[in-house]
């Protein structure tokens, strides 16, 4: 790539994050400082990896995790993949799946790879991927950039492991499913993951919110299965998806009208920002023959990016009654994101349940998606969010009713301990 290449994709994430990011005035970042900061360091590299790691850094002060920067596929083929993936349990990584050479590591504590401890690497992939304390959101597609691509050791407890990075994601073999220990029957489905455990209680285990179907499969369930003591709902694995679907989940066991998030997005014109200029560029004076402090605050948030059309999300209506009103856990973690925090947030606002398990990931928002000229790509938040009675939980997480977290050492024993727990609440 030329240096007017390079500059060109810095400067359509600079001016993209402008227009739409809705969390500036949020902390201590002058974007545009940060603009011209990172503009002189992309002129002064020629490496390929370096620049594109240097955007991933630039997109990832933002802070937000709807908000980030993919590599150019050619790049991350050129570097390699990971033999391996991992699973965030309590502060710490464990191996979930690798290649079949590597079986006895599975479930195993990473403790450090080419002599850098775990809580190293961890430091290091915080500069390029949203974050929630030792919770990185992507540290797969970063962790290869840290590595050789031949010849590297990973030190678990199960000992020493030799990989080299892959062309192609490999074959793996993964940890066997965790078991809460109790008695059930399992109820076929392609999309969820239904059963009936002993007491007569309903789980429902949900990946994703991109299912359409899901409302009516659930219902259809509940319908067959008459009187039920309770209901678990899993949203630990939940990536997301349409609030939609979500929302119709929802509605099965929550009655009335209710609501979601909080939310709000940048608003303006260019007349706005026009006459916001003008108005600012008088002296106190002037502007006092004009406007009150009011006007003069409103221009001062368009200039500046921070202001915002503000409104609730509404789901259901006066006369909706839910299907099932009886007793109902949610189970959360870190993993629940996005659109599955949206539904959490709905079973917050109107008290329904008890959520157990760990703080959310602390991210939700519709992003505005762009591909760059040099191969990359990325997302930038367009909405804001917070819990209906006014919450900041981006960048936090929606806490738990009841904390309890899965650990390394159950994960290694297939232990499902939050769910067993879950379990006994009825």
């Amino acid at each position: 790539m030329t240096t007017a290449e390079r500059i060109a994709d810095l400067s359509i994430l600079w001016k993209e994050a402008s227009v739409v990011f809705p969390f500036f005035g949020r902390g201590e970042l002058d974007w545009d400082d940060a603009y011209r900061d990172y503009l002189e360091r992309v002129i002064g590299t020629e490496d390929e990896r370096e620049f594109h790691l240097l955007l991933a850094e630039f997109m990832n002060l933002l802070g937000d995790g709807h908000t980030e920067y993919t590599m150019p596929k050619r790049l991350m083929e050129e570097v390699g993949m990971l033999p391996f993936s991992m699973k965030y349990a309590d502060g710490e990584y464990c191996i979930r799946a690798i290649q079949q050479d590597g079986e006895q590591h599975l479930a195993a504590r990473i403790l450090s790879i080419n002599g850098s401890s775990m809580q190293e690497l961890i430091e290091e992939l915080k500069r390029y991927s949203y974050h929630v304390e030792n919770f990185i959101s992507r540290p797969r597609l970063f962790l290869p950039f840290l590595l050789k691509q031949t010849g590297n050791i990973m030190e678990t407890t199960a000992g020493s492991y030799s990989f080299d990075l892959q062309k192609t994601v490999p074959d793996m073999v993964e940890v066997r499913e965790l078991s809460a220990a109790v008695p059930y029957r399992e109820i076929p489905s392609e999309k969820l993951s239904l059963r009936i455990y002993e007491g007569d209680i309903l789980y429902v285990g949900m990946k994703d919110f991109l299912y359409r179907g899901a409302a009516e499969e659930i219902a259809g369930v509940i319908r067959e299965c008459g009187d039920l003591n309770g209901i678990v709902l899993d949203i630990r694995e939940n990536i997301g998806g349409m609030t939609k679907f979500a929302a119709a989940v929802a509605e099965l066991f929550i009655s009335g009208e209710f609501h979601s998030l909080r939310k709000h997005t940048r608003t303006m014109t260019g007349a706005d920002l026009a006459s916001a200029g003008q108005l600012l560029m008088m002296s106190e004076e002037e502007r006092a023959k004009w406007c009150d402090e009011a006007e003069v605050e409103r221009c001062r948030r368009i200039s500046t990016g921070t202001y915002f059309k503000e409104w609730e999300d509404t789901v259901g209506s006066p006369e909706h009654r839910a299907m099932y009103e009886g007793p109902v856990v949610v189970l959360t973690s870190r993993f629940t994101v996005s659109a599955a925090e949206d539904f959490l947030a709905m079973f917050r606002s109107t008290g329904r349940g008890t959520v157990i398990g760990e703080t959310t990931q602390g991210t939700t928002g519709t992003p505005l998606l762009l591909r760059l000229p040099g191969g990359g790509s990325a997302r930038i938040c367009s909405i804001g969010n917070r819990l209906i009675d006014g919450t900041e939980f981006v960048g936090v997480g929606i806490e738990p009713d009841i904390r309890m977290v899965l650990s390394a050492e159950d994960y290694a024993a297939g232990k499902d301990t939050v769910l067993a727990y879950a379990l006994t609440r009825f």
